[in-house]
């Protein structure tokens, strides 16, 4: 219900003084307020990155052949004579939620980051049997392979060594994007587990290569 003020009473003018107090005080309490906590994070700075474990930009990248979901070897030199590659290592497309995110974040932008240049590949321990199992549930489309046993996690050297149970030999994710000359040139990871690097960040990242 909507009220007017009687006729009989006027609103009470606030003074000059008052008013330039007021507006003083927001704008001091504004610039205390600290910045949005809903802005996406971002990769961390390549001098942070360079503490993080696993291999380095500038090296070489391990080589490998393993399973996609559908069973079939995928190499990664034949991949790379195609173009650049963009290895994104998750824990595990089967059980571990902040992947499954990721991955059906990287499906949702495929045709963004495939037309920046880049092939996008992903890696899990789970089997080549639970990769189609999770490929199917989560829609995607691009290369989720298999490295049972962890030798192609190792290589790279992203084991998390304190994982334990049905987490042992899983990665701590990251993103390693290749040039054709089998070199790494940017990396792109956490310092953690549930944040990861987002579609925009590799397409960004992608652009950057020279």
């Amino acid at each position: 219900m909507k009220y007017s003020t009687p006729k009989h009473l006027s609103p009470v003018p606030t003074p000059p003084t008052i008013k330039r107090c007021l507006t003083l005080a927001s704008l001091l309490l504004t610039a205390s307020m600290p910045a949005a906590e809903t802005s996406a994070p971002t990769a961390l700075p390549s001098a942070a990155t360079e503490t993080m474990p696993g291999l380095k930009v500038g090296e070489k990248a391990a080589d490998f052949t393993l399973k996609n979901s559908a069973g079939e070897d995928v190499a990664l030199q034949a991949l790379l004579k195609k173009g650049k590659v963009a290895l994104v290592f998750v824990r595990s497309a089967d059980w571990c939620p902040f992947c499954r995110r990721q991955l059906q974040d990287l499906q949702k932008n495929l045709k963004d980051i495939e037309e920046s240049g880049v092939q996008l590949v992903a890696i899990s321990y789970d089997s080549p049997t639970m990769n189609s199992a999770a490929a199917v549930k989560l829609g995607l489309t691009f290369p989720l392979l298999s490295d049972e046993g962890s030798k192609t996690i190792d290589a790279y050297g992203i084991r998390n060594e304190t994982a334990t149970g049905r987490g042992a030999g899983i990665p701590h994710p990251g993103v390693f994007i290749l040039d054709q000359q089998d070199v790494i040139r940017v990396k792109l990871m956490r310092d953690g587990y549930r944040d990861r690097p987002e579609s925009a960040e590799i397409i960004a990242a992608v652009k950057s290569i020279k």
